[in-house]
């Protein structure tokens, strides 16, 4: 039994795999996530006939995205791990569901606008990355981009939409490649300090 969480965008997307059998939920931008996740995931169990604490693996959009979400979605699977210590946990970025999402095998550049004209970017061809997840402040012109957001201006740009589905479907394929890691190695993918570390950062400075 496998569930996805991706909490780290204003609508989360809520996965649960039981056999042949898919369950999905997406969480309006307007819910509050640390409030309606667990509520949603105990509505899937139920609608699936399972118990909650059965859950043996669970895949988590670690970053980047939202601080808060990100922190909610690995907070959740840290706890479940606390109850169930044969738990397989498999991390996804943001950057590498993007990838998969779009399905195309030339090389491309995932990108993430991070606000404040930062960008986050990875590169991936034939589907594995090739250069790890960072923040840019200015992006090459050339070559193929895919992005999340649709006001970046870039050529090429293609804008890639999460669901519930192709969550689940990248999941069960990190299951098949055997990708798990233990809880301790269970990390937000921040790349970026928040904004509340920023302004202290700031402060100390002046």
């Amino acid at each position: 039994m496998l569930l996805a969480i991706n909490t780290a965008f204003a609508d989360a997307d809520l996965a649960l795999v039981v056999g042949e059998k898919s369950f999905f939920r997406t969480i309006d931008a307007k819910s509050k996530h640390a409030e309606n996740v667990l509520k949603n995931i105990d509505e899937m169990c139920e609608e699936a006939g399972v118990v909650f604490r059965n859950i043996d693996s669970v895949a988590v959009v670690v970053g980047p995205g939202s601080f808060t979400g990100i922190r909610i979605g690995v907070a959740i699977v840290k706890a479940l791990s606390c109850v169930k210590n044969d738990l397989k946990i498999y991390p996804i970025t943001s950057l590498e569901l993007m990838a998969y999402i779009y399905g195309h095998t030339e090389r491309v550049h995932t990108v993430l606008n991070a606000l404040s004209s930062l960008y986050f970017v990875a590169t991936f061809e034939n589907g594995e990355k090739v250069e790890t997840e960072k923040m840019v402040d200015k992006l090459d012109e050339n070559g193929k981009y895919i992005t999340l957001k649709d006001d970046l201006s870039l050529k090429n740009a293609e804008v890639v939409e999460f669901s519930p589905e192709k969550l689940a479907e990248f999941a069960l394929l990190k299951v098949q490649r055997g990708e798990n890691i233990s809880p301790s190695r269970l990390e937000p993918l921040y790349i970026r300090p928040s904004q509340a570390e920023a302004n202290l950062k700031n402060a100390k400075n002046v």
